[in-house]
């Protein structure tokens, strides 16, 4: 059998479909599976076992109409792979005609799939009600639609060479290797609706120095986010964290991540791939909502705030005034964290916490 598997983007929506894909491979153990992915993140699923090819759309470039002319060869090429099942997790416009111009004889969707890309489907799940977060929805596609039995697991993503011993480099480079446990703290997020203030982490990362003055901390992000990240560490009166924004690409973060005790977050891509990597994570959550997308696994603790209309599922704070941003103790975020990096917390004691 040759599989297509079609999930373009984000970050965390390719994490969400790492255990649908593993089963997949469990299942089929000879077929042939390709993942079509946006070139941006052809190196993440270079690191999941059992794909066996990566298809790179060039999403950026083929935007601007001067290059639409390349997409001929992309779609020929697609077409001549003879395909058997095409598998649409993304569920959007652009998926949905992807997964059609694949020309698999089976191609399959979620029923609910948004802009019109249901109708390029011949196969259709509708899911259960009770099956709210995204893992188990995309899990649920193909164990329904292919019909198979197996239990799905977070798979264990390979180990790069190169990307691991850039890590342990940046990591001695800035002696983050030499303090009583490595924290790791992402504070961007690609809504500003998700984005806790860095004023917010510069406290939880002081309470976290206070009660464990050896502990390494390092900011990541993009380049972009490191102004961001400055202004965590501007803030910061006791915690010295390093700023590597910009320095990593996505191999190296996740190698980095890998090396980390925990990781403090708001809902972003990072936070679902440190979960991926079983590395601890303490999430906040603010517009969206942690049962549809939140780090996926045990052994993480999740903070909601407290707002009248959350979650709003917005970018930006329909009230103006993100009070679910002032609603958290940053000290109870901090001792969730002390508890991750001395390894005394257990899974059974992870799990949501909201303000009352």
């Amino acid at each position: 059998m040759n599989i297509l598997v079609v999930k373009p983007s984000s970050l965390g929506d390719i994490v969400h479909a790492f255990p649908a894909v593993d089963l997949l491979r469990r299942e089929f153990p000879d077929a042939a599976i390709t993942w079509l992915v946006n070139d941006g993140f052809t190196g993440l699923i270079d690191l999941l076992p059992g794909v066996d090819d990566v298809v790179s759309f060039r999403r950026a470039r083929w935007g601007r109409l001067r290059h639409w002319g390349e997409l001929v060869p992309f779609v020929r090429d697609l077409r001549q792979r003879e395909f058997d099942v095409a598998i649409d997790f993304q569920g959007l416009l652009r998926s949905g005609l992807l997964t059609w111009l694949s020309g698999a004889p089976v191609r399959i969707g979620f029923r609910t799939a948004r802009e019109g890309a249901r109708f390029f489907y011949n196969e259709k799940a509708m899911v259960p009600a009770n099956l709210i977060h995204a893992v188990e929805k995309n899990v649920f596609l193909v164990r329904s639609s292919l019909k198979l039995g197996g239990e799905a697991h977070i798979p264990n993503l390979r180990q790069h060479h190169d990307f691991a011993k850039f890590a342990k480099k940046l990591l001695q480079r800035h002696q983050l290797d030499e303090g009583d446990g490595l924290l790791a703290v992402a504070v961007g997020a690609r809504w500003q609706s998700k984005r806790w203030p860095p004023a917010f982490f510069a406290r939880v990362l002081d309470h976290v120095v206070q009660e464990r003055p050896g502990v390494a901390i390092w900011l990541l992000g993009s380049a972009d986010e490191r102004e961001m990240s400055d202004s965590v560490s501007a803030s910061c009166r006791v915690a010295e964290p390093v700023n590597l924004a910009g320095q990593t690409n996505l191999g190296a973060l996740c190698e980095m991540l890998r090396e980390s005790d925990a990781l403090l977050a708001n809902d972003s891509g990072p936070m679902h791939l440190a979960a991926a990597l079983s590395t601890p994570v303490a999430a906040l959550f603010s517009s969206t909502s942690p049962e549809l997308t939140g780090p996926y696994g045990a052994g993480h603790r999740v903070f909601v705030g407290n707002c009248e209309v959350g979650p709003c599922f917005r970018r930006t704070c329909p009230l103006g005034d993100p009070e679910c941003l002032e609603s958290l103790q940053p000290k109870k975020v901090a001792e969730a964290l002390l508890g991750m990096l001395s390894r005394e917390t257990t899974a059974s004691e992870l799990g949501k916490e909201t303000v009352p």
